[in-house]
């Protein structure tokens, strides 16, 4: 049986935490999943799990490569899908039990399925849906989507062929804020969006984490591609008529507010 969903995992060093992620794919009410797990040269005791998982269960596809970065690991990831949709994931992040069958439930025929998401992080709030959302502008998109302020691809149920018709790719110069960028383009492409409410991706902020990594030189270097990220979002919102999304998002942050 041909799987409907292709989630593609990068994985770096993440074995304290992969299990979660990958024991949250296996409960997922809707099992046509294929989980291609980009083993990004790891040096903890990832790529043992992860063969472990894909001999036990087929629905785990493992590649094992040197060292390249998210970017390079999602790209490789999106070469091996063969499915209808494709959903990123962060190895380290668990998901509602009917995540993918509430996503799959209003895809219908629209090229991105976004819902909400909860948080741990200090440095990202919570943001759920009570209602769908069928916004057909770009300016409701983008406000509804919270998509200029909360830019992450993991948000997303993205139809394979969407992303393959318009040659999407992350950036692999960027460690930080390349998902904030292929989700902004994504957006210059998009038809039909829908907004799914009452499921939500689970977004888990640990000590391991890009953000908690005790590196200066790591530090200055997510300071520099915040920056990037952020003067990119000012300039998409200017480019494309909706200016008013990006000087007010405090004031949206805050109808928004969970």
């Amino acid at each position: 049986m041909k799987q409907k969903i292709s989630v593609i995992i990068p994985v770096y060093n993440g074995a304290k935490y992969l299990p979660d992620c990958l024991e949250s794919l296996k409960k997922q009410t809707m099992k046509d999943w294929v989980a291609i797990c980009v083993d990004d040269g790891s040096t903890d005791e990832t790529p043992r799990l992860l063969d472990e998982y894909a001999k036990k269960d087929k629905r785990f596809v493992v590649v094992h490569k040197k060292n390249a970065g998210v970017s390079a690991a999602r790209n490789d990831g999106i070469k091996l899908a063969k499915t209808e949709y494709i959903h990123f994931m962060d190895a380290d992040d668990i998901l509602d039990n009917n995540y993918y069958e509430e996503m799959l439930k209003v895809a219908d025929d629209a090229d991105m399925v976004c819902s909400g998401f909860v948080s741990n992080s200090k440095y990202s709030s919570n943001l759920t849906y009570k209602k769908q959302h069928l916004p057909d502008t770009l300016f409701g998109k983008l406000f509804w989507s919270q998509a200029l302020i909360k830019s992450f691809v993991w948000r997303y149920l993205y139809k394979t062929d969407f992303i393959k018709k318009h040659k999407l790719k992350f950036d692999t110069s960027l460690i930080s804020q390349e998902d904030a960028i292929f989700v902004l383009q994504s957006f210059v492409f998009v038809n039909k969006l829908i907004i799914v409410p009452n499921v939500n991706y689970h977004y888990i902020f640990h000590d391991t984490s890009a953000l908690n990594i005790k590196d200066k030189k790591h530090h200055d270097k997510l300071k520099k591609q915040y920056k990037i990220g952020k003067e990119f979002r000012k300039n998409y919102a200017k480019n494309n008529h909706v200016a008013f999304l990006w000087y007010f998002r405090k004031l949206i942050k805050i109808l928004f507010h969970n």
